[in-house]
């Protein structure tokens, strides 16, 4: 019986995996889920090419949510685009009236485990988070940021990163003139 189990389970993990992609306003070739990930309002998620989310992860799409190719989220990340809005006619709040805001996720941006991200934000190309942060204002590219309140840490080496982000568009072109020409 554990066998069976063992061989369906990834199986069927692939198969829901599929179905929700199917379901994303667009995505990228090379998308990778690891285990249990919950999209809210996948038509309004955009994902970029070679995304890795880790288990766990929560992307709530209603304000839209769009991820930028070679970016990586860690385990039990929490992505939100909506909020409640506070100055509404009822107190404490209006369970069904929301205040939407898009996240915007730049390039080549690594997102540790644990991490909370509330609408509206903005992170710059080559971006680190650090686990456990909870961003809360826009961070520019190629900053390394973390603590709560978050605050950046350092840059990454400007030069350095140019140079991968090169080589890693040299090896796409190498990838697309062979996959024509083949």
């Amino acid at each position: 019986m554990v066998k069976w189990e063992e061989y369906w389970q990834p199986k069927v993990r692939q198969y829901k995996h599929q179905e929700l992609k199917n379901k994303l306003k667009s995505i990228g070739y090379g998308v990778r889920f690891k285990h249990q990930i919950r999209i809210e309002h996948p038509q309004n998620v955009c994902l970029g090419n070679k995304i890795y989310i880790g288990t766990d992860v929560l992307l709530d799409g209603r304000g839209g949510i769009t991820i930028g190719d070679n970016t990586t989220i860690g385990f039990n990340t929490i992505i939100l685009s909506a909020n409640h809005d506070y100055q509404s006619n009822a107190l404490p709040y209006e369970h069904d009236v929301y205040i939407h805001k898009p996240v915007v996720i730049g390039r080549n941006v690594w997102i540790g485990a644990n991490v909370l991200i509330i609408p509206g934000i903005v992170i710059g190309d080559g971006a680190i988070i650090a686990a456990g942060t909870v961003i809360t204002s826009n961070v520019e590219p190629l900053a390394i940021v973390g603590g709560q309140p978050h605050r950046i840490i350092k840059y990454r080496d400007k030069e350095h990163y140019e140079r991968l982000a090169q080589e890693q568009l040299s090896q796409i072109e190498v990838l697309s003139t062979t996959t024509v020409e083949g």
